[in-house]
């Protein structure tokens, strides 16, 4: 039977908040909404996407935990997003040159795949090793390669150059086309970020880049764990433009309410699950759901308070699995929790199945309370998983690790690369085939898959690299070569920037530039430190 349709209710406050932001009587721009797993940030994300489109705001909405997120990426999920939203078609128009850059980069990146890399793709004074080969993969791309992109593509100090610069000119072109996109809506346009914590390994990029390059009248509302001020101090230089707010609890009104949606009316019950909840929008929705598992709530019985949240969680985590009357679906709950998404062949591989039971049981699967969409298939609630995760390592650490190596050799796999043990003998051997997987072992989440040209394998603090089996037989003269010409262009670049800084009237132009000469300049220290390193100004064989 189907999950009955989430009822939500509070958040009234968060949802005027929001109002006030969007028409532009908060002092701040960027409001960062913050709190524990399971306390409903993602909830209020939707709730805000509902009031934008009821009011016909622009807006797009970033997810956190989407597969392989880059700046690249991002970027681009602003524009699309914007463009499907409320008033798409008239702001489409607006993004036409960063979908221009952007498409020429996936081009790139596809080349680049192709021609395995940069090292096996041109010889050490820049030129093409194949020019044939070059000449059948852009012929195999046909019209879509512009005539920029192919005379880029035939000199490695160009291509080189392009990929140090094409992150920031596909932010600029962003920009451009956000700036005038709002004034095609004459509206403020906002965006949406959920569940930030996945990727702050992007938010100095986000911070001093992205944010800081925004036009002036955007909003800008992210959800995460943390407060953004606690995971980069740099937030700080925003002032009161930025607004933190942690998440609280359901009020006792709304839990009440919640509650009596659900069947429970006794007012001595209402006040015990109150009590025992706190409030706390996740272990509402475990309780909830031990009711219809356990067959009402006189079934329920005495529910045992505790101050530790996640104690009481898993407790009720323990009672669901036991009343779960479906055993594969709560064989795959128990163990599945070791994969960050799934799908049909995924849970094929963790219950040791066929295909076609595997489809059945993610068909079962994809009705439970405790599973949400993913783009590759389906996901646990984040904080469901991290407890089961905790639950499974506790109560059988050996059927933890049997069950991440198999993923684990599936993903490799699927990869063409290694399994594990054989891992260091593969890299020696070089890879085995294209592949589009990366893999990623983390002991305390399990295993990630994600989608890119790249393959990077990790296993016992080593990388392999298969796919690019060339740069590790590359000779110290060919290296020292390459990073001489990466010092003398990047000199070269420096001087443009002091340049451009000294003409430049615009302040934040003038600010823009001192970044770049920054960056620049650290770039630079890092090249001359390993070319004295590899012992290049003697000319060491």
């Amino acid at each position: 039977m189907p999950e009955p349709k989430p009822y939500i209710v509070g958040r009234q406050a968060e949802m005027e908040l929001f109002d006030r932001l969007a028409v532009g009587q908060t002092p701040y721009w960027l409001l960062n909404i913050y709190g524990p797993g399971g306390i409903g940030k993602t909830v209020v994300c939707q709730k805000l996407e509902a009031r934008a489109r009821q009011q016909g705001l622009s807006f797009a909405t970033i997810q956190g935990d989407s597969p392989d997120l880059t700046p690249d990426r991002l970027l681009y999920y602003i524009q699309e997003g914007l463009a499907q939203g409320p008033g798409g078609e008239k702001l489409a128009d607006a993004f036409g040159d960063f979908r221009h850059r952007y498409k020429d980069y996936l081009i790139v990146q596809d080349i680049l795949q192709r021609g395995g890399g940069l090292p096996a793709m041109f010889d050490v004074v820049g030129n093409v090793k194949d020019p044939a080969g070059l000449t059948k993969t852009l012929a195999e791309l046909g019209k879509a390669v512009s005539e920029e992109v192919r005379r880029t593509v035939h000199n490695r100090f160009a291509l080189e150059r392009y990929l140090r610069g094409v992150d920031k000119a596909l932010t600029t072109s962003l920009v451009e086309g956000v700036g005038a996109a709002m004034e095609r809506a004459r509206q403020p346009i906002t965006i949406l970020v959920d569940t930030y914590e996945e990727m702050e390994g992007l938010d100095d990029w986000v911070c001093r880049t992205l944010v800081r390059e925004l036009p002036d009248g955007i909003k800008v509302v992210i959800f995460g764990r943390n407060q953004l001020h606690r995971v980069n101090f740099d937030w700080d230089e925003y002032g009161d433009t930025v607004k933190a707010m942690e998440l609280p609890e359901l009020s006792e009104a709304d839990t009440k309410a919640y509650l009596v949606h659900h069947g429970l009316r006794d007012t001595a019950a209402l006040n015990e699950v109150y009590q025992f909840t706190g409030g706390y929008p996740l272990l509402l929705v475990l309780v909830v759901h031990l009711t219809r598992e356990s067959g009402g709530w006189e079934a329920v019985g005495t529910l045992e308070r505790s101050a530790d949240r996640d104690f009481v969680a898993t407790q009720l985590l323990n009672r669901i699995l036991r009343e779960e009357r479906v055993h594969e679906v709560r064989d795959f709950l128990e163990h599945g929790c070791i994969a960050r998404w799934f799908d049909p062949e995924v849970v094929s591989v963790i219950m040791e199945v066929d295909i076609a039971q595997g489809r059945a049981i993610y068909d079962k699967l994809r009705r439970h309370s405790f599973i949400q969409p993913h783009p590759y298939g389906l996901k646990f609630h984040d904080k469901i998983r991290e407890l089961l995760l905790e639950r499974l390592k506790f109560t059988s650490k050996a059927e933890y690790k049997r069950l991440t190596g198999r993923l684990m050799a599936y993903y490799a796999g699927k990869a063409g690369i290694a399994h594990p043990p054989a891992a260091k003998e593969q890299a020696k051997a070089g890879p085995s085939g294209d592949s589009k997987y990366a893999i990623h072992i983390e002991q305390a989440q399990g295993v990630v898959i994600g989608d890119q040209a790249r393959v990077t394998q990790q296993f016992g603090g080593e990388i392999f690299s298969p796919a690019h089996p060339a740069a590790g037989r590359a000779s110290r003269a060919q290296r020292c070569a390459d990073l001489a010409e990466h010092i003398r262009e990047t000199l070269d670049l420096i001087k443009q920037y002091e340049e451009q800084r000294l003409l430049a009237g615009d302040p934040k132009t003038k600010r823009r530039t001192e970044r770049e000469i920054t960056d620049l300049r650290a770039q630079l220290a890092a090249y001359e430190t390993e070319y004295r390193e590899r012992g290049c100004e003697r000319g060491e064989k």
